[in-house]
C-alpha cells in the first residue's frame, strides 16, 4: 500500500454542493442493486488490455476493505470483481480537481458518478461543471483505509453489500464502506501545501453603522401618495404583505391609479419592486407600467412575471401553478430613466397601454448612477473577439477567446456597455480580471452568464449577471459565480439577478475571498454561501434582497476543510422568502457583524446552527452589532424566533453575542433548541422590542450553560421569558443589567 498516496488524499476531504432545498436536504437514497452483468466473485475472464491515452493523477486499484473485491468499470457501471491488476478496467486515475478528487477508468476514460441517480453507481462521460463526479476522500489513518463521499451528496458514500456497489447513507465505520487505494506504478504524490496565510482588510466602515452604505434612496409604496389600494400589514405565509418590505404595499388594479414619491436627491435610474399575475402555465406574463416625473410621461417599465411566482407552499419551489401554495411573488425592474432632479414627484400609473390585471408595488430605489467607466490600459474588449452588444445573438464564444487571450497575456477582459449573450456553457476563470464600465452599463445576460473560478485571483468587477432563472433545480448549478475562489480572488460592484444562487464558494480551496459593494436580487436559492473550508473571506457592504434561501451563509459540511475566519459585516438584507439572512453552519472562528436584516419571511434573521452535517463549532463564534426587523417566521411547523442557536445534530460551542436590537419579531425574540449540548454561550447588551411571542424561548431538550448580562426585553405579546429548559441539565448565569425579566 503507498502510504505517501493515502497521506496526500487525507488533505482533500469531500465537498458538497446543495443538494435539494437548503433548509431539507432530500437523502435521495439509491439502494444497493446488482449492476448488469457483474461479477461480484471469481476472476473476470475477458480482461481489457488496450493501452490507455495518458491521463493525469496517480493510478491506483481501489479494494473494499470487507470482501476483498476491487472495482472496475462494466457496460457504464461500477462493479466489483477479483480481476488481475493488468486489466485496465479495474485501474483508476485519481485526479485533483477543484479540491476534489474525479475518478477516471484507464480502460474506457470514463469517470465515476451518480448524475443520474440510478440504483446502481455509474461510469460514464461527464461535463466540467459536474458536481456528481467529484469524491471526496477521508483517511483513517489506524486502518489506512479511506471513505469515498460523493461531493453533490454528501450524505451518500461507496458501500458494498451483499457483494454489490452502492452508495447510500451508511456507516462510515463499517469495513463495507472502507477501501483501500493501491499504486500501480505511478510516480509519488507529494503532501498537499497549507493555505497561505490572509488578514482581512479593514473594515469599510464607522464601527456604529449597521447595514450596507448605499447610493441609493428607497421609499416604500405605502408611504407615499396612492388612489389604488394599501396592504395592510400581514405575516401570513402566501400573502402579497407577507413577502412585503414593511409587510405592506399598493394595488394598483385600474385605469388611472397610481402610487407617486417625492425625491429627496438628484437621480436618474429607478427600480420598482412589483408583482404582477403569473400566466395560468407559469411561463409568466409581460406587462408594462406608466412612469411620471413632475407630472410629464417618462416612459414604459418592462415587467414580467417570468422570475417569479412558486408553487408548492412553503416547503417547494415549483414553476407549476396547478400545484397551488403560491408564494414568491416579486420581482424587480431597473432602468436609467434620465435625470430626476431632488425634489420632484415620480409617479407610477397605470394607463390605457398597461394591460396586468393588477399591479402590487411594494418600493422604489431611486439612484444617481455615476457615467460609464473607461476601459483600462491594456485590457482585452470581448468586442474585439466577436462579441456584438445588444443584438441578442450568444457571444459566449467570444467571450471565452477574449478570456483566454488575456489569460495568456497576463492582462485583463473588457466587458463594454451593452447587453451581451451567453447561452452555451459558462466561462472558466483563473488569474484574470473581468471587468465592466458598471453594474448599470455592462451586462451579461442568458442561462450560461455564469463564472466557474477554477483558480487563484479571479477577479470580477462592475458588471450585471441577468441569469434565465425560473425554477430551482439544484442538480443544475445555475449560479452567478461558483467554485472555490483559491486565493486574491474578489467581486467588487457586481449586481447579481435571476439566478438560483449569487456566489456558491466550493468546491475548492478557498482563501481571502473578498466581496464587496454588490448586489444580489431575486434569487432561488443563497445570495452568497461560504461553503466547503472557505475560510478567511468577507462579504461586505453588499445588498440582499428576495433571495430564496439565506442571504449570506457560511457551512462547513463534513468531508470537507473546516470554514474558518470568514466576516460577514455591513451587509443589508430585506426580504428573503426563503431561510435565513445570515446563518453559521459550524466551522471555526467565524463573524457576523454590524449587519441589518429585515422583513424574514420564513425562518431566522439569523442561524447559528449545528446541522446539515456540518463540522463542528470551534473558536469564538462573534455575533455582533446588529439589527433584526420583522423576523423570523414559520417553517416546517416550527415558530422560528429571530434569533435562533439550534444544536440540532451536535454541540454548539464558544458563541458570543452582543449588542443585538431584536425589533417586533414574528413569534420569539431569542430562541435556543436542540438535543445537543450550548456550551459557552454569552449574549450581552441585547435588546428585545415587542415580540410577537416570548421574548426569549427556551426549548426543553436544552443542555449546557449560558450567561446573559444586559438583556433587556420589553412589549412581548406573552412572556418575557419562556424557559422550559431542564434546571438540571442547562445552566443559566444571570449578570448585571438585565431588565424585563
Amino acid at each position: 500500500m503507498n502510504r505517501s498516496l493515502l497521506q496526500f488524499l487525507s488533505f482533500f476531504l469531500s465537498l458538497l454542493f446543495l443538494a435539494g432545498c437548503m433548509l431539507s436536504p432530500s437523502a435521495g437514497v439509491a439502494p444497493s442493486v446488482t449492476p448488469t452483468q457483474a461479477a461480484p466473485t471469481g476472476t473476470v475472464a475477458a480482461a481489457a488490455t488496450a493501452t490507455p491515452t495518458s491521463l493525469p493523477g496517480q493510478v491506483v486499484r481501489i479494494q473494499n476493505e470487507a470482501t476483498g473485491l476491487y472495482l472496475y468499470a462494466d457496460s457504464g457501471q461500477a462493479a466489483l470483481g477479483n480481476l488481475p491488476a493488468s486489466d485496465l478496467r479495474s485501474q483508476w486515475s485519481v485526479q485533483d480537481y477543484q479540491g476534489s478528487q474525479r475518478i477516471q477508468n484507464l480502460a474506457t476514460g470514463k469517470y465515476l458518478a451518480i448524475e443520474h441517480l440510478q440504483p446502481y453507481v455509474e461510469v460514464i462521460s461527464i461535463q466540467s461543471d459536474w458536481m456528481s463526479p467529484r469524491w471526496g476522500f477521508e483517511t483513517d489513518p489506524s486502518t489506512q483505509t479511506v471513505v469515498i463521499r460523493n461531493v453533490w451528496h454528501n450524505w451518500q458514500i461507496l458501500y458494498v453489500k451483499d457483494g454489490t456497489l452502492g452508495y447510500d447513507r451508511v456507516d462510515a465505520q463499517d469495513p463495507s464502506a472502507r477501501w483501500t487505494l493501491i499504486s500501480i506504478g505511478g510516480e509519488t504524490l507529494s503532501t498537499a501545501t497549507p493555505a497561505a496565510a490572509f488578514t482581512l482588510p479593514a473594515p469599510a466602515e464607522p464601527e456604529n453603522v449597521q447595514g450596507a452604505v448605499v447610493p441609493w434612496d428607497e421609499y416604500e409604496a405605502e408611504a407615499g401618495q396612492t388612489n389604488g389600494t394599501i396592504l395592510q400589514p400581514d405575516r401570513t405565509f402566501g400573502t402579497f404583505a407577507a413577502e412585503s418590505s414593511g409587510r405592506s404595499a399598493v394595488q394598483l388594479a385600474g385605469l388611472g391609479q397610481y402610487v407617486q414619491f417625492t425625491s429627496l436627491n438628484q437621480a436618474n435610474s429607478i427600480v420598482v419592486r412589483y408583482i404582477i399575475p403569473d400566466s395560468e402555465d407559469g411561463k409568466g406574463l409581460d406587462a408594462t407600467l406608466s412612469l411620471y416625473v413632475n407630472g410629464g410621461f417618462r416612459q414604459k417599465l418592462s415587467l414580467t412575471s417570468r422570475y417569479s411566482w412558486s408553487y408548492g407552499g412553503e416547503e417547494y419551489t415549483l414553476n407549476t401553478p396547478a400545484a397551488g401554495g403560491a408564494h414568491h411573488f416579486y420581482d424587480e425592474t431597473r432602468a436609467l430613466v434620465g435625470d430626476i432632479p431632488a425634489g420632484a414627484t415620480v409617479k407610477l400609473q397605470i394607463d390605457a397601454e398597461d394591460t396586468a390585471e393588477y399591479y402590487v408595488v411594494d418600493l422604489i430605489d431611486l439612484e444617481q448612477v455615476a457615467a460609464p467607466k473607461a476601459m483600462p490600459a491594456g485590457f482585452l474588449s470581448i468586442t474585439d473577439f466577436g462579441a456584438v452588444p445588444n443584438d441578442g445573438k450568444d457571444d459566449g464564444a467570444a467571450i471565452r477567446r477574449c478570456i483566454l487571450q488575456a489569460q495568456a497575456q497576463h492582462t485583463g477582459v473588457w466587458i463594454p456597455e451593452g447587453v451581451f449573450e451567453s447561452v452555451g456553457s459558462p466561462f472558466e476563470v483563473s488569474n484574470v480580471a473581468i471587468q465592466g464600465a458598471g453594474m448599470w452599463y455592462s451586462t451579461l445576460h442568458g442561462k450560461y452568464a455564469r463564472f466557474n473560478c477554477t483558480g487563484d485571483n479571479c477577479r470580477f468587477a462592475d458588471f450585471a449577471i441577468l441569469g434565465e432563472t425560473i425554477a430551482r433545480d439544484d442538480k443544475s448549478p445555475e449560479n452567478g459565480f461558483n467554485g472555490g475562489a483559491g486565493s486574491g480572488s474578489r467581486l467588487e460592484n457586481i449586481w447579481v439577478e435571476h439566478t438560483k444562487v449569487g456566489y456558491w464558494v466550493g468546491p475548492g480551496t478557498t482563501n481571502g475571498l473578498v466581496i464587496i459593494n454588490s448586489r444580489f436580487r431575486d434569487l432561488y436559492a443563497d445570495g452568497v454561501n461560504f461553503c466547503n473550508g472557505t475560510s478567511n473571506s468577507l462579504v461586505e457592504n453588499s445588498h440582499f434582497r428576495n433571495t430564496g434561501d439565506d442571504a449570506i451563509a457560511s457551512w462547513s459540511p463534513q468531508g470537507s476543510p473546516v470554514n474558518t475566519g470568514n466576516v460577514f459585516r455591513f451587509n443589508t438584507i430585506q426580504v428573503p422568502w426563503r431561510a435565513n439572512c445570515l446563518a453559521i453552519y459550524g466551522g471555526e472562528d467565524n463573524r457576523i457583524e454590524n449587519n441589518y436584516c429585515a422583513d424574514v419571511v420564513t425562518y431566522p434573521g439569523i442561524l447559528i446552527a449545528q446541522q446539515f452535517n456540518s463540522n463542528p463549532f470551534g473558536g469564538q463564534t462573534i455575533v455582533a452589532n446588529n439589527t433584526l426587523v420583522r423576523a423570523g417566521g414559520p417553517m416546517f411547523n416550527e415558530k422560528h424566533g429571530a434569533l435562533k442557536i439550534w444544536a440540532d445534530q451536535g454541540d454548539i460551542t464558544g458563541l458570543q453575542i452582543t449588542n443585538l436590537t431584536i425589533q417586533d419579531s414574528t413569534f420569539s425574540g431569542i430562541e435556543i433548541q436542540g438535543s445537543h449540548a450550548v456550551h459557552d454561550l454569552t449574549l450581552d447588551g441585547v435588546r428585545v422590542l415587542d415580540s410577537g411571542a416570548e421574548g426569549i424561548f427556551l426549548h426543553s431538550d436544552l443542555s449546557g450553560e449560558a450567561s446573559l448580562a444586559h438583556v433587556v426585553v420589553s412589549g412581548s405579546a406573552k412572556s418575557a421569558v419562556l424557559n422550559n429548559a431542564p434546571k438540571n441539565k442547562f445552566q443559566l448565569t444571570l449578570g448585571d443589567g438585565n431588565e424585563g425579566w
